[in-house]
């Protein structure tokens, strides 16, 4: 249960609390999508979502890691899931009615495209990704399908830490849905540098990234795999070969390679001097497909992201 006070700094920050547990908020590039700025991110120009209809949210305020590069404020986190779950439906109505009232400051501005408005207004993509960790929510299959079902969104993406491997095993056991991409993301490349980067409130954690690595090689039939390698300068950048047996356990459908960013609440934990250039970004991703097989697919350097593919 948040504090008034936790509530409020949330709030400053542009946030939106739905129900109990549940959080939405409007991404960077959805605001430029609605201002007409030309840009869009690099989840448009790889896997063709609808940027501006993108709908941000977490059903959850809880994270069992304190990642360092993690720009959200991890002291609002629980560290498991306390009490009663909000139904999947109420969540995203309640999400769906935050963005708009975020959104709709936007309508005076100048350079607001009003008949594009009326259509961002309305989200199609959902990136279950904001804050916290996702699969602690216990009704995360329930949900995927209502936003599919429900409420006809076009793509559905979940953005996981890979420590709740039973919930990942659900999708298509208690769903009907699968999301349309599944996002693993790993800094550490052993056990060492997972306590260190990561920050997990149990000792088991590291095991259970391997066994959601191992679970996700199976369903690429169902959904699109993506591991997320976030390189941190002087920390996991000199290790590229360490992360070859992950890639061969996970066996992704494609890999995105992303520079930290000296953002948020990371300014705390690390410094700008951790952040690596476009270039360091290239040549690690480069290092990375030539240990693996896998070639280059497409990169943005706004958002400093290369990815790679089969």
């Amino acid at each position: 249960m948040l504090t008034k006070e936790q509530i409020e700094r949330l709030e400053k920050q542009q946030y939106r609390l739905v129900g109990k547990h549940s959080v939405v908020k409007i991404c960077f590039w959805t605001k430029e999508c609605v201002r007409e700025k030309n840009k869009v991110c690099y989840k448009e120009h790889f896997y063709d979502v609808h940027c501006g209809k993108c709908l941000e949210m977490s059903p959850v305020i809880t994270c069992n890691q304190r990642c360092l590069h993690c720009w959200r404020d991890t002291s609002v986190f629980s560290n498991e899931w306390e009490g009663s779950a909000d139904e999947p439906r109420e969540i995203i109505e309640g999400c769906i009615e935050a963005r708009r009232k975020l959104l709709i400051g936007f309508k005076g501005h100048d350079d607001v495209d009003l008949v594009k408005f009326e259509d961002y207004i309305i989200p199609d993509h959902a990136a279950i990704s904001l804050t916290g960790e996702p699969c602690l929510y216990p009704k995360l299959p329930e949900l995927v399908d209502c936003f599919f079902d429900d409420f006809n969104f076009r793509t559905v993406f979940l953005v996981t830490n890979g420590t709740v491997p039973s919930m990942l095993k659900k999708f298509g056991v208690e769903s009907k849905h699968f999301p349309t991409n599944i996002y693993l993301s790993l800094e550490g490349y052993d056990l060492a540098s997972h306590k260190i980067l990561n920050n997990p409130v149990s000792a088991d954690l590291w095991e259970k990234v391997a066994e959601s690595m191992e679970y996700l090689a199976t369903v690429k039939d169902k959904t699109r795999t993506v591991l997320r390698i976030t390189t941190i300068k002087g920390y996991n950048m000199d290790h590229a070969e360490e992360f070859v047996k992950f890639i061969e356990l996970m066996q992704p459908t494609v890999i995105e390679v992303k520079g930290y960013g000296f953002l948020g609440h990371s300014r705390q934990r690390l410094r700008e001097e951790n952040v690596p250039s476009w270039e360091e970004v290239k040549e690690f991703s480069e290092e990375i497909g030539k240990l693996t097989g896998y070639a280059h697919s497409g990169e943005q350097e706004a958002s400093t992201v290369v990815q790679l593919g089969k």
